[in-house]
């Protein structure tokens, strides 16, 4: 009898528990319905957000199958002691299920990225503080939590009086086993804001999280793993195995060129240069420096400054018409590349090239490693150091890495509150004074100042959440006259619009930092004053169209001192920052340069032309450390991308590379740990005997030895290649076809000299001109390309296949507009080329001109239904 009696009573359960699953899945339905209302409100994206979301209920179903077979053996366990009791187990914990997917499904719409594992990286009191920040526990938030509490209550209670059939726990066993065996469709990856529309936000925070937790319990009670087989495969290419990042620090003054650091007569470094410069930015300038003592160094992080809002012609620029400006005044890196996703990596980046260790280098707080700092360095050598900025110092533990560094004057938000009492609309902005306030009180901190030089840091605050700036209505009517300065399509306008909060706070913090500079142009020293100026990283909750976009950050570097501004396509890292401000003081006014060094970074690069020379791991979040970036390719969470101009990816499919790039980031992790966890990032006595000449990190660009050595190869592989040619008395076409395949396999040196002497012999060989060019352009080197295709143009106006190499060309330097232009002077000479149409939609589409796209893409599909491109070019215009 009690065996048929503990049958029974399971059945019950089992028929009880099965009404409570439909409920568990409708409140994941009501988050999803949520999240789609919130991402289709707050954001402009280029793909079907409804299909996304369709597709995320079956990503909705599988976690409510997997989070239900849990609460279901919770509840069983209960049953068995009390009925009421396993009911409203499984009820609380249903209701805390759908408020977590609701609060991440506001998450999501304003980051466009799933909380993860970075939570585990925040203390209560720093998300406590985001939360307040961002406005997300708004009346309409928690009014939403309240009718979602009711909703699940209520169908809670009503399901105690069905009793589901006891086939149906076996179509959710048999759904569930089913739900670990298939795969479930997932979208693109390389579609970075749309990569997690579909995942269930709940079950992604348990996984992510879930491993995060334990990856670090593993590494902290592991101590061991670094001496073991792991940390020997790591540190079989060091020197050191105490000291495995430290060298002799030599660091080459690349600066230098573009400096006078001649005494200053008449108030002007620059000469003509200079009036252009100051005059467009400024106004006037006045300096006043005679040259022997080291410069004044000003750093200005603007928070959230992506390259894709600077200048007019980017994604979202416009919006900062002073520091446009001022980069055309100044040595300009548009393709600089924090290290972190976040701000929490910035200073340790940014002023001392450190590692991350686990959870990014400042969160180690009073167990940071032994370290130096550019702030340090220049404390010691006589600099005045300062940091200024309106939010909170102990966030990301700012003050403590402030502290390490002996920085003479930290003034955050409580010192500011203290000295001038709390800003009218500091209620309102619970990150701190705004920034124009915040510029404004410290430049009578700085007035107090004698001792010279100075280095001084400012970071904004205003672009970050909740977006608001004082003054608003002025602000609207700011952003709304340059819309209609701006010759912009209705989509582009439409996305513009969307995102007009935060693209107010771009005008207004720009307006701060113009004011800033007005009044520094001002002072006696201002002559001999560096300001570098950068982003910490991309604003967040903007979409990003590829997975290296949350990192792309410009660099400027302005002064008096310059002789002329200049722009560099070429790669470098925020991280290349310290190193290269070394060399400039050390070589230009003969400041002590350290004899030992642990920076992981080299000096900018100084190329025109686009090209990465950088090895680099970024970091994304706190506790995740997924992307790498190796000179022209890019490691995604395991997906592998080309660089390509603009830093704009392209899928890869070359396992081995990725494997290779995958063993380098796992080297670099295991280090990484085990010099910030186990102090051995810098030791003061390390003889230097003992030492690499230089960082184990550094750049192709850093080794003038290593790079000669690869030049005498080059012209030891032509001159063979020429010989060959010659001794086998090769014929025309196919000294062509050697050049062609040399150039498929990468040699381009080899491939251009047997292409010049072709070209010697028969100038009017066009396909040859044609691969000259092209392997320029396969370089960078886009004016060289067009110096080609341009001269077979004006031999052959018809020639077909220079519009297509072009086109390539334009569209790869990122110049859409004459990438149109090549197609339609094609188009006109060719009607219907598909491979002119293909070039045409596709400028088309990066102009987001979608109408026409889709016009040209029909007319495609028209002249070739199996045109190869088709289904990729739909998928942009439909996806």
């Amino acid at each position: 009898m009690k065996l048929v009696g503990k049958i029974e009573g399971g059945g019950e359960a089992i028929r009880s528990v099965v009404p409570l699953w439909g409920v568990l899945l409708t409140t994941f339905l009501i988050g999803r319905g949520v999240e789609y209302v919130l991402v289709q409100s707050n954001h402009v994206l280029p793909v079907s957000v409804g299909i996304y979301e369709l597709l995320g209920v079956a990503h909705d179903v599988q976690a409510a199958l997997l989070f239900g077979a849990v609460l279901t053996a919770v509840y069983f366990l209960v049953f068995s002691f009390s009925r009421r009791g396993a009911f409203w187990t499984f009820v609380c914990s249903t209701l805390a299920l759908g408020l977590a997917q609701l609060g991440l499904a506001y998450y999501y719409a304003i980051t466009l990225q799933p909380l993860g594992r970075d939570l585990l990286g925040y203390s209560l009191t720093e998300i406590t503080d985001t939360i307040e920040a961002s406005g997300t526990a708004g009346f309409v938030p928690v009014l939403t939590a309240l009718a979602l509490a009711g909703v699940v209550i209520g169908l809670s209670l009503s399901s105690r009086h069905y009793q589901a059939p006891l086939w149906t726990s076996y179509v959710g066993g048999g759904l569930l086993i089913i739900s670990f065996l298939v795969d479930l469709p997932s979208p693109k990856a390389d579609r970075t804001y749309a990569e997690y529309l579909s995942v269930n936000k709940t079950a992604y925070l348990f996984v992510e999280a879930g491993g995060a937790f334990f990856e670090l319990r593993k590494g902290t009670s592991d101590e061991s793993t670094f001496r073991g087989s792991l940390g020997n495969a790591a540190m079989q290419d060091t020197v050191s195995r105490q000291y495995p990042w430290m060298y002799r620090s030599d660091y080459e003054d690349v600066l230098g060129p573009f400096f006078d650091t001649t005494t200053l007569e008449d108030g002007s470094a620059l000469g003509a240069g200079s009036a252009s410069g100051a005059g467009s930015a400024l106004g006037a300038t006045s300096a006043s420096g005679d040259g022997s003592a080291p410069p004044n160094l000003v750093f200005i992080v603007f928070e959230g400054l992506g390259t894709a809002f600077v200048g007019e012609e980017n994604t979202y620029g416009g919006f900062t018409p002073f520091v446009d400006s001022l980069s055309e005044h100044s040595l300009y890196w548009p393709n600089t590349v924090s290290t972190t996703g976040r701000t929490f990596g910035l200073m340790p980046s940014l002023f001392g090239s450190l590692p991350y260790a686990s959870r990014g280098f400042m969160e180690m707080g009073d167990r940071m490693p032994l370290h130096r700092t550019l702030i340090s360095v220049l404390e010691e050598r006589g600099y005045h150091t300062s940091y200024y900025s309106g939010f909170d110092l102990s966030f990301d533990n700012v003050d403590r890495f402030l502290k390490r560094q002996e920085v003479d004057r930290a003034i955050g938000r409580n010192a500011l509150q203290d000295m001038f009492g709390d800003d009218p609309g500091v209620a309102e902005r619970y990150w701190g004074y705004p920034d124009k306030e915040m510029f404004s009180r410290v430049t009578s901190i700085l007035d107090t100042t004698d001792r010279r030089p100075q280095l001084s840091i400012f970071h904004t605050l205003q672009t970050h959440d909740p977006f608001a700036v004082p003054n608003e209505d002025r602000y609207d009517k700011r952003f709304e006259n340059q819309l209609g300065q701006m010759d912009l399509g209705s989509e582009r306008r439409n996305r513009y619009e969307t995102y007009q909060d935060k693209l107010t706070t771009f005008l207004y913090t720009d307006d701060a930092l113009r004011q800033f500079f007005q009044w520094y142009k001002t002072q006696p020293d201002f002559g001999d004053t560096i300001f570098v100026i950068t982003g910490d990283h991309r604003l967040i909750p903007v979409p990003q169209p590829s997975q290296i976009a949350r990192y792309h950050v410009p660099l400027l570097i302005y002064s008096p001192l310059l002789k002329k501004s200049t722009e560099f396509r070429s790669v470098s890292t925020l991280a290349d920052v310290a190193p290269t401000l070394m060399g400039f003081l050390s070589e230009q006014y003969g400041v002590d340069s350290m004899e030992r060094s642990h920076w992981l970074g080299t000096p900018v690069d100084t190329t025109r032309q686009f090209r990465n020379t950088r090895s680099m791991p970024l970091m994304r979040n706190k506790n995740q450390m997924v992307d790498y970036l190796h000179k022209r390719h890019y490691l995604a969470n395991g997906k592998l991308y080309r660089l390509q101009n603009g830093l704009r990816l392209s899928p890869v499919s070359d396992q081995s590379k990725s494997q290779k790039l995958q063993a380098r980031l796992s080297r670099f992790k295991t280090i990484n740990q085990y010099v910030t966890s186990e102090d051995r990032l810098y030791g003061a006595s390390v003889p230097l005997e003992t030492l690499p000449p230089t960082t184990p990190l550094r750049s192709a660009s850093a080794e003038p030895a290593r790079s000669a050595s690869l030049e005498a190869a080059a012209r030891a592989r032509i001159d063979s290649a020429l010989a060959e040619i010659s001794q086998q008395d090769l014929t025309v076409p196919e000294q062509f076809q050697s050049a062609r395949q040399r150039a498929f396999d990468g040699d381009y040196k080899v491939a251009r000299a047997i292409a010049g002497r072709l070209l010697d012999r028969s100038p009017g060989y066009h396909d040859v001109r044609l691969l000259l060019g092209r392997t320029h352009a396969w370089e960078g080197n886009y004016n060289r390309a067009r110096e080609a295709f341009h001269e077979v143009l004006d031999r052959d106006p018809g020639y077909y296949d220079t519009y297509n190499a072009l086109a390539d060309t334009e569209l790869w330097a990122s110049r859409p507009e004459a990438a149109l232009e090549a197609t339609e002077k094609g188009l006109a000479k060719h009607p219907g080329r598909p491979s002119y149409l293909v070039k045409k939609a596709k400028a088309l589409l990066a102009l987001d001109r979608t109408d026409s796209a889709r016009a040209t893409v029909s007319e495609l599909e028209q002249e070739d239904p199996n045109n190869d491109a088709l289904s990729s070019l739909k998928s942009r215009i439909e996806p």
